[in-house]
């Protein structure tokens, strides 16, 4: 090839290389450039945006409660226990188990048993027979054919024949009896059933006089130290939402716990007027603390390590506050925290994802 002619391909190909070092180095730049313009026009202006639901902070009263179950049963030393002192046999029973009874009303009609009977026949065969041998004595003594010694034998045995048969009339042992209640009360328990017989002494009726009911509460042994006789207590029925509850106060805790339920018994006095049915459940709510001061709903308050925060919304952005709990319940706690007040919107939901400063959207919790 000629020397022209290789001299003008290698001018052509610096000419060609040349321009292009002149478009990789201007034009990746402008490129560059734009991009980066466009990124940037692309980023927001205030960040992200986090939408949240909000509540008031209030300021108010938490109480801590406890929440026992229990039963109605009869109030200390109100059970009256009806017994007759002879063997009897049960005519008729007037009264059944729960109804309540006012002074004079009939319960039940006894007559005396066949051994009964036959103990007043031989009683009333005793008293004659010991007049008689009085009287026969008497005489004797009056023709000097007895002793003084002996008149006071015989006088002493009709006295004790005449106890004995004084005593089963007393008793009234001799006749058919109608038992009526000697106050207003409220059956608790027919131990009998008509036509049965009934040795001495044994129950036949128990009533809970003038109505004086108790309730006996089931209470874990954690809980027992918290309480103390005197407190208050709410109860109301079991399932029986709506009903309206009564005030009683502990009268006594049991020193250990049942062996039945591995509760501590406690016991409610009540007022006659509660309306409580004998042997019914009910819950009873106990109020063993309180705490003053700005109150949130459970779920402001988040865990972070070895403490608790909460979030507040002012102008548009979240506040983190380190907070201290002092008490809680179900729905609220109550916080201690520097720079919070009654009435600030705080965060409860949305606020696991909060960071302080954060730009917020508020909606009102519902």
């Amino acid at each position: 090839m000629k020397p022209a002619l290789w001299s003008s391909l290698i001018l052509i190909a610096g000419v060609i290389l040349a321009g292009g070092y002149e478009w990789f180095v201007h034009g990746s730049q402008a490129t560059f450039d734009n991009e980066g313009a466009a990124a940037h026009q692309a980023e927001p202006s205030q960040g992200p945006v986090a939408a949240v639901k909000v509540d008031a902070i209030k300021k108010g009263a938490l109480n801590e409660e406890i929440t026992v179950y229990g039963a109605i049963v009869p109030a200390a030393g109100a059970v009256q226990t009806i017994t007759v002192p002879y063997e009897s046999r049960v005519r008729r029973i007037h009264v059944a188990e729960g109804q309540q009874v006012s002074r004079g009303d009939a319960l039940l009609e006894i007559e005396p048993s066949a051994e009964t009977s036959l103990q007043a026949q031989q009683a009333r065969n005793d008293y004659e027979a010991a007049q008689k041998a009085l009287q026969y004595m008497q005489q004797r003594l009056d023709l000097q054919l007895a002793t003084n010694d002996q008149l006071l034998t015989a006088k002493q045995a009709l006295e004790q024949a005449r106890a004995k048969l004084d005593s089963l009339r007393t008793r009234g042992s001799e006749r058919a009896h109608l038992i009526r209640a000697d106050t207003g009360s409220l059956i608790s328990k027919v131990s009998i059933q008509a036509g049965a017989i009934v040795p001495a002494g044994n129950p036949m009726i128990e009533v809970v006089v003038q109505n004086r009911l108790a309730a006996r509460l089931g209470i874990e042994p954690a809980d027992s130290a918290k309480l103390k006789p005197g407190q208050e207590v709410a109860l109301a029925r079991v399932n029986a939402p709506g009903t309206r509850t009564v005030l009683g106060k502990i009268r006594k805790l049991s020193d250990s716990a049942n062996a039945t339920s591995h509760l501590v018994d406690g016991f409610v006095d009540l007022p006659s007027s509660s309306g409580f049915l004998l042997n019914e459940y009910v819950a009873g709510k106990i109020k063993v603390a309180s705490a003053e001061g700005l109150l949130v709903p459970r779920s402001a308050v988040l865990p972070e390590e070895d403490h608790y925060v909460l979030f507040t919304v002012k102008d548009g952005r979240a506040e983190q506050h380190t907070v201290q709990v002092s008490m809680e319940n179900d729905k609220e706690v109550a916080v201690n925290g520097k720079d919070l007040h009654a009435g600030e919107p705080v965060v409860t939901l949305g606020n696991y994802e909060l960071k302080d400063g954060m730009a917020v959207k508020a909606n009102p919790s519902r």
